[in-house]
Order: C-alpha cells, then sequence, then structure tokens
C-alpha cells in the first residue's frame, strides 16, 4: 500500500546519507517501509586530487539501479563541491532508493539530507 503523505502523522528532517561512494553502483538511501521521503539536498564533495565522475539515480522499488534511471552524471574537479540539484524535491515511495557511483573509490562524499513521513 502506498504512503498517503496527508496522513503521516510525522515528518523528521534529517540527514538521510552522509559517505563516501565506491566505485560500484551502490545503494546510498532506501526509504523505509510504510514511510515517504522528500529529498530537499544533496551535495557532493571530491576529497581528491583529480577529477572524479559522479552517477547519481533514482530507483523505483524492484528496479535496478543503473543508467535507465540516471538522474545526473558529472565531473567533479579535485577539492571541488556540488549541489546536486536534480535530486532537490523529488519524493520517494517504500523502497525506493538512491543509488550512486563514482569513477574513483573513495573520492567523493556525498550528503543527502531530506523529510522522512510515516
Amino acid at each position: 500500500m502506498a504512503q498517503n503523505l496527508m496522513a503521516a502523522s510525522s515528518g523528521l528532517p534529517s540527514v538521510l546519507v552522509s559517505q563516501q561512494l565506491t566505485a560500484a553502483e551502490v545503494t546510498q538511501y532506501t526509504c523505509p517501509a510504510a514511510s515517504s521521503a522528500k529529498l530537499a539536498a544533496a551535495t557532493v564533495v571530491n576529497t581528491t586530487g583529480a577529477a572524479v565522475t559522479v552517477s547519481i539515480s533514482l530507483v523505483k522499488s524492484g528496479a535496478t539501479a543503473g543508467v535507465a534511471n540516471r538522474v545526473a552524471t558529472f565531473v567533479l574537479a579535485a577539492g571541488d563541491s556540488s549541489v546536486v540539484t536534480e535530486l532537490a524535491g523529488h519524493f520517494l515511495g517504500p523502497g525506493d532508493f538512491v543509488s550512486a557511483i563514482a569513477s574513483t573509490a573513495s573520492a567523493i562524499t556525498l550528503v543527502l539530507s531530506g523529510v522522512v513521513f510515516s
């Protein structure tokens, strides 16, 4: 059953993800069962001395992460940071998830915040 946002009894704003990306497509955040989430902001930071390619996907529950679900792909310069505007405002339903991959492991830190409604 889909979560009815109007019937939600709580909305908790929080940091949903704060971690480094790997060089493989990995789930970064999954919306919990019986909940919905609104993504508010996402920031990526390149903590290395070389440019790194970053790709981020929004994936429907039951689907497979990858190029079919991409919402952003870009190159982040050495030591640079960027707000990922493509994620802001999107809603996730139960089991929907955000996945990401970087061309170099442990080079990119992703911070994703939002509100979880339950």
